[in-house]
């Protein structure tokens, strides 16, 4: 089982830390295991499958919805969409109810961090895939506007959001299903986030979501993960406030 201080050893030894997320196509390709999984075993581009191509019925359809979601949305939901825009475990839990404190629970920090890295390098083996173009970025008879701020680069399909959004649902279920349900809502709004801001088209969104659940579901499946994530499990139901 490799225990936290010697993930975090490896990384060094190896020139590495969370910008490996950031890691080109072609460095995630010369690995062939990543931090836990067998990516060879987890055909991702299978999973997500292909957007709807551009012009058919089925994109123009995806667009005006995101363009009606846009043009509706509040100062305060654009607000929230535009918090939401930060992939981070405490950022997905201040959509619900609970008693995770920033900063804290280091050993829950370093799992879901870890989780998200192994997510991370998956998704870049698929997001060279497609060339899909953002709709903020897409000109219409009426353009979609995109929430203030940095506005996201690369291919629109999948949505990495999405699957974060996802992971961490399925590893938190795991642990505290008593919150499956408002987990579940967090993912909605979190993924509801992107279209808010026209960073993402419904498609772009489940495609995301799957691919976060395969990651979840195989990482749980692993044994040297899954004696990481028992190890933790308490802390985790500590951190969320579970009795």
């Amino acid at each position: 089982m490799m225990r936290a201080s010697h993930f975090r050893h490896a990384l060094a030894g190896c020139g590495l830390v969370f910008g490996l997320a950031l890691a080109t196509g072609a460095s995630a390709q010369q690995r062939p295991y990543l931090l836990w999984l067998d990516g060879a075993r987890l055909d991702i581009a299978k999973i997500i499958g292909l957007p709807p191509a551009q012009n058919t019925p089925e994109a123009k359809a995806e667009f005006e919805k995101v363009l009606e979601i846009s043009q509706a949305r509040t100062p305060e939901r654009e607000k929230a969409a535009i918090a939401d825009q930060r992939q981070g475990l405490v950022n997905f839990l201040d959509g619900l109810d609970h008693g995770y404190v920033a900063g804290t629970h280091r050993e829950v920090r370093l799992l879901f961090r870890e989780a998200q890295i192994e997510l991370a390098i998956l998704l870049k083996s698929v997001h060279r895939l497609t060339s899909r173009p953002r709709p903020f970025a897409v000109w219409n008879k009426v353009r979609v506007k995109p929430c203030p701020g940095a506005r996201p680069e690369g291919t629109s399909f999948p949505s990495g959001h999405a699957a974060t959004a996802a992971l961490y649902a399925e590893l938190l279920k795991a642990a505290v299903p008593e919150l499956g349900e408002q987990l579940e809502e967090r993912v909605k709004s979190y993924d509801e986030s992107r279209l808010v801001c026209g960073f993402h088209y419904p498609s772009d969104l489940v495609a995301g979501d799957k691919v976060g659940r395969a990651v979840a579901k195989a990482l749980l499946a692993d044994r040297a993960f899954k004696a990481r994530f028992d190890e933790t499990l308490p802390e985790i139901r500590v951190a969320l406030g579970a009795k």
